[in-house]
């Protein structure tokens, strides 16, 4: 079941949602920058990673879906999933809302076209590594202790 849709316009994450959960969360479309993403993964198991206060204490887990703003631990966070199989689940920092989890059509797709447009923004790789100057080359009898100690142990 598709909860919403959440793509790029220009340089922020758009996040809109379908039918009757732009009623019932009270906000059917959010916007918050690319540079403002920390982590953005597709994530079947949100629910279990993002605590949101006494919701999380209900019998049976919390329910067949959730849609709206929630209060939790780490502060606001954003939901519209059901069984959350295609959640995508978005981390910011520097925002109110610090977590937004949505199920969409395609969760990888989803999260690759977000992590190239974040790349392309905020100078990171698709995988959310740091870009990094290429290591000094050594030349093959220069070995520190640490490199010799891998050998002996085969930890290669």
């Amino acid at each position: 079941m598709i909860w919403g849709e959440c793509g790029v316009e220009g340089d922020q994450v758009v996040v809109a949602l379908r039918g009757w959960r732009r009623i019932v969360a009270t906000r059917g479309t959010i916007r918050f920058p690319l540079a403002s993403i920390v982590r953005i993964d597709h994530d079947p198991s949100a629910r279990a990673h993002v605590i949101i206060g006494l919701h999380q204490w209900r019998k049976h887990g919390q329910g067949v879906w959730r849609v709206g703003t929630y209060h939790g631990l780490d502060g606001w966070s954003f939901w519209s999933i059901g069984l959350g199989r295609n959640a995508v689940l978005i981390e910011c920092s520097g925002e109110r809302l610090h977590y937004v989890v949505i199920e969409v059509e395609d969760a990888r797709r989803t999260v690759r076209e977000i992590r190239v447009a974040a790349a392309k923004v905020t100078g990171l790789l698709p995988g959310g590594l740091e870009a990094s100057p290429p290591a000094p080359a050594r030349g093959p009898d220069r070995r520190d202790s640490r490199d010799q100690g891998e050998l002996a142990t085969g930890d290669n």
